[in-house]
């Protein structure tokens, strides 16, 4: 069967709830860190990209190369394309697009992965320490942190360690995320985006960002 037609409707449900949920929520993050088209909701994340359009553009490589590392292991057909300009103040442009026959199965799969991810961390249900759901919850709340350390980007100052994100969707889902991990977030906004904020001395109770991944590694990390 061809690889390009086989994340259907049905499979992007499956996906999510067969134990892949904390890859394409991290992925979701990811986009949701860098989308300034609109303000988050609980649903949906994002509009489904047209055709050439980018699933998520990135001002650094490393946030690229883990959403299209993670969406490989997803099973979706995905590559980068970098774009660099400027004279004086050289930038660059990291954006991850997906296969046309695609777009709209991993749309939705990411959209879906958002609503459970955050339905999930934003639940007051009380878990036991050993409950399948716990850790399934602490997974997600890494998973938020990983992805924002390197999408939002981060600023570490003698006290205190910040990531600037441009939805109070996304900066309730890291305040709760840092509570579950043992931290204490403060958020605050500053020039239309949203600070969340944390003591530099619990930063190390955060997940670390991932090595530089190559897309042919056999496991999703």
């Amino acid at each position: 069967m061809d690889r390009t037609a086989t994340l259907d409707h049905a499979a992007t449900r499956a996906v999510v709830l067969a134990g892949a949920l904390p890859a394409a929520f991290e992925s979701a993050v990811l986009a949701a860190c860098v989308d300034a088209s609109r303000t988050l909701r609980p649903t949906p994340l994002k509009a489904v990209p047209r055709a050439g359009e980018a699933l998520a553009e990135f001002d650094r490589e490393d946030p690229a190369e883990r959403l299209e590392f993670l969406l490989t292991g997803l099973g979706c057909l995905t590559w980068r394309d970098s774009r660099s300009g400027g004279e004086r103040r050289r930038y660059s442009v990291e954006r991850v697009l997906v296969h046309e026959s695609q777009r709209h199965a991993t749309s939705r799969m990411l959209d879906s992965a958002w609503r459970q991810g955050r339905q999930a961390l934003l639940s007051a249900e009380p878990l036991g320490a050993s409950s399948p759901r716990n850790a399934q919850r602490l997974t997600l709340a890494q998973a938020a942190w990983r992805a924002a350390l390197l999408a939002a980007g981060h600023r570490r100052r003698r006290h205190v360690l910040s990531v600037m994100i441009r939805d109070q969707e996304v900066a309730a889902v890291l305040v709760r995320a840092a509570r579950l991990l043992g931290v204490t977030a403060d958020v605050t906004r500053r020039s239309g985006c949203v600070v969340v904020t944390v003591p530099a001395d619990a930063a190390d109770l955060l997940p670390a960002t991932p090595p530089r991944l190559r897309l042919r590694d056999s496991a999703l990390v």
